[in-house]
């Protein structure tokens, strides 16, 4: 079933196949994956019926098969499918189980794009429907030894928008800002920029109290007057 469900998504996607706008995409990315050439808006129009045609699969395995599959091809297209794919799960669909898939996804073809749209959507939902475990997640990943786990866990809150766990937030920023890494100290930045929107004087508490230079604290101080 997996496999004609991806060929079937296949027949979809090749005609659309742009030689020069794959080379931009590809790029963009700092060529760290070949692309198909479509464009965001041409590849959800043309894949959203066979999205839709997933809706009624019950079994959780085959759900993140699927997703597995997609993210197994090389082109990038289908790992943005996959997240969409993903993103738009209802409630009743997300399990406790999901965190080593989630480890996964978000360890496979690791880029910012990716990471970065399943960390602030499927993730920060699953870690509000499931605290415990996702604390006990998060404890884990921040010492991977993968970046783009600790990113992860740094930006999983981007949407909570005043329901930010600021102490946890600090918590996982002392941990990880003795790490020089570009996107480390972007995450650091970035979820700090976002709180500030909402709880201001929290941020000012945790730049006094923690020594965050550099780029994570030109962005976090953005919004700051």
């Amino acid at each position: 079933m997996i496999e004609e469900t991806i060929t079937q998504l296949e027949a979809i996607f090749e005609p659309f196949r742009n030689a020069k706008r794959a080379e931009t995409a590809q790029a963009y990315l700092k060529d760290q994956f070949p692309f198909i050439g479509m464009k965001t808006e041409v590849r959800r129009s043309a894949q959203k019926k066979w999205v839709d045609s997933l809706k009624n699969i019950d079994e959780r395995i085959i759900r993140w098969e699927i997703i597995r599959a997609l993210f197994e091809k090389k082109e990038r297209e289908y790992h943005y499918v996959a997240i969409d794919y993903l993103n738009s799960w209802p409630k009743h669909y997300f399990s406790p189980e999901d965190a080593e898939e989630l480890r996964w996804i978000l360890s496979t073809h690791s880029w910012w794009d990716s990471v970065d749209a399943i960390a602030s959507n499927y993730l920060g939902k699953w870690a509000k429907f499931y605290p415990e475990k996702a604390r006990e997640t998060f404890e884990k990943w921040r010492f991977d030894e993968s970046f783009w786990m600790q990113r992860s866990c740094l930006i999983y809150q981007l949407k909570y928008r005043d329901e930010v766990d600021s102490l946890y937030l600090e918590h996982l920023i002392q941990q990880m800002n003795g790490n020089k890494e570009f996107f480390i100290q972007k995450a650091i930045g970035w979820s700090l920029r976002q709180l500030s929107k909402y709880k201001p004087e929290d941020v000012v508490e945790i730049l006094a109290n923690n020594p965050i230079k550099g780029l994570a604290l030109r962005e976090a101080s953005k919004y700051l007057d």
